[in-house]
């Protein structure tokens, strides 16, 4: 495709924020920018600007923050973020869109239910599962499309040396600093580290990267550091996937190098592992692949390959009445009402603000035996739970998480769950899938009467021992109820179970 392509598209890209230069924001400045050079005319709605908006703009592509300024209909509409895309779709009905999910647990990458969206896309096969068995979307809508690099931006550093000397740990988390330092230490290597769990924030890493002779981190991070020649251990907070070889790239780049590809604890003994792994040849072989093959270039084909399926698909399908797509636009908007826990949005704002609470003293530890309670939960991080209250927290969302640190040098093979489910006539028994770390613990089933809500404590065995450092339960549940529909009390809010504490052993 040329820069003077004829065919080219009108394509309005959609952002949750563009305040800030990471996430998505990079995502949708870098395909804009590659779409402007392959001959298209991007444009941006976002009802946030910042730095990244005016970094778009000086590169001549227009960015607005008033969906109704937008005077020319777009040809597509390339979606990030559920509210925002709603927007853009429910604005141009008659436009086809397609939809990105970026994250696993984000209330804002859930997956939007309009008839305009012809086709959904995820960055890793662990965010397309979210959309096919939580998001109920057909499979055969939904392509996975992993994250490009800018390789203009991120260029090769010098060749890397023999043996590492220096390192750069990026920390947008807590949980794997202190072993990544323990193990370097113990290879006479310095370690550097950025990130927002060391308040060092970096706008430039593509001038860091070439400064160093290895580098931890993951995802899209992980793909720009290969891309700049350097060896890499893909690894954060969540978890060890280990040295990035060429054997083990197409693997992890389905998934992104993320959530699914981190299924080891960060232990001292593993990282050592992982470090006398390195081979400085093999990283830049497999940083001139990644340089060939996600490229923007590349990436933006894929989209605009995409763009020119759904615009057909579009015009093929059978025209949407104005009552289905009324219809379609008030389930939406029902569903995701600010005012209400449903869609998440107070919840996200509590997590939010404890994170960045966490991020100064970061997590308390917790040891075999100790219990950790829901109720003051300074050792548990509750994602997907309404705020604590004097006997634990209830669920809010179908799924949910609790984020806790193991004390270095601890370990546990089991753990043991005190739960109770929101008790109805026609809700027995409640069902709860359990995980760790991105892998299935198995099945919990509270038993209830449909009107006593009892206690129960549940214990889950591990395959295998687990080690020190940060590590993340996950519970899939039924639809959560609210006690107002149930006909028990005028609560509105969606409960699914309570979760009183969590004890390792």
């Amino acid at each position: 495709m040329s820069a003077t392509d004829p065919g080219g598209l009108s394509i309005l890209l959609t952002n949750i924020t563009l305040a800030s230069r990471s996430g998505t924001e990079t995502v949708t400045r870098d395909l804009a920018f590659a779409l402007l050079q392959a001959g298209h005319r991007p444009m941006v709605y976002s009802p946030r600007l910042g730095p990244v908006a005016e970094e778009i703009r000086r590169a001549s592509i227009p960015v607005t923050d008033d969906i109704l300024a937008i005077g020319e209909t777009p040809d597509v509409i390339h979606g990030h973020h559920v509210v925002q895309t709603a927007v853009a779709a429910t604005r141009y009905p008659d436009t086809p869109a397609i939809f990105v999910c970026h994250d696993f647990m984000a209330w804002h990458d859930h997956p939007p239910r309009l008839p305009n969206i012809r086709a959904y896309v995820s960055i890793s096969e662990a965010f397309r599962t979210r959309m096919t068995v939580q998001g109920g979307i057909d499979p055969k809508l939904v392509e996975v499309i992993p994250n490009g690099v800018d390789t203009v931006r991120f260029r090769p550093g010098p060749p890397p040396p023999d043996k590492p000397r220096r390192a750069l740990a990026f920390a947008k988390n807590h949980g794997h600093l202190e072993a990544i330092q323990a193990a370097c230490a113990q290879r006479g290597i310095i370690v550097d580290a950025v990130g927002a769990a060391v308040d060092r924030l970096t706008d430039a890493p593509e001038a860091l990267l070439p400064r160093y002779d290895l580098v931890f981190c993951s995802a899209l991070t992980a793909i720009e550091a290969m891309a700049a020649l350097r060896p890499v251990i893909v690894c954060d907070g969540r978890g060890l996937a280990g040295f990035a070889t060429e054997e083990r790239y197409a693997g992890w780049r389905r998934e992104n190098f993320g959530l699914r590809t981190l299924s080891r604890p960060v232990t001292v003994e593993a990282l050592l592992d992982e470090i006398d792994a390195y081979d400085a040849v093999g990283a830049v072989a497999l940083g001139e692949r990644v340089r060939r093959e996600a490229n923007l270039q590349a990436w933006a084909e894929s989209y605009v390959s995409l763009y020119r399926r759904a615009i057909r698909s579009h015009g093929m399908a059978p025209l949407v009445g104005r009552d289905e797509t009324a219809r379609a636009v008030a389930l939406h908007m029902q569903t995701w009402n600010p005012s209400l826990d449903v869609a998440g949005w107070p919840l996200e704002r509590e997590a939010l603000l404890a994170d960045i609470a966490r991020l100064e003293t970061g997590l308390a530890p917790i040891e075999p035996g100790q219990r950790a309670r829901a109720a003051a939960p300074l050792a548990l991080a509750l994602t997907g739970f309404h705020p604590p209250e004097s006997w634990g927290a209830w669920s809010a969302q179908r799924s949910c998480s609790a984020r806790f640190r193991l004390a270095p040098g601890q370990a546990f093979e089991q753990i043991d769950l005190e739960l109770l489910a929101f008790a109805t006539p026609a809700r027995k028994p409640f069902r709860i899938a359990c995980g760790l770390d991105g892998r299935p613990l198995g099945e919990v089933v509270l038993e209830n009467d449909g009107v006593e809500q009892a206690v129960s404590t549940v214990r889950l065995t591990l395959p295998q021992r687990v080690e020190g450092g940060q590590h993340w339960m996950t519970f899939e549940t039924d639809d959560c109820v609210t006690p107002k529909s149930a006909g028990v009390s005028l609560d509105r809010r969606p409960l699914g179970f309570g979760l009183l504490a969590i004890q390792l052993g």
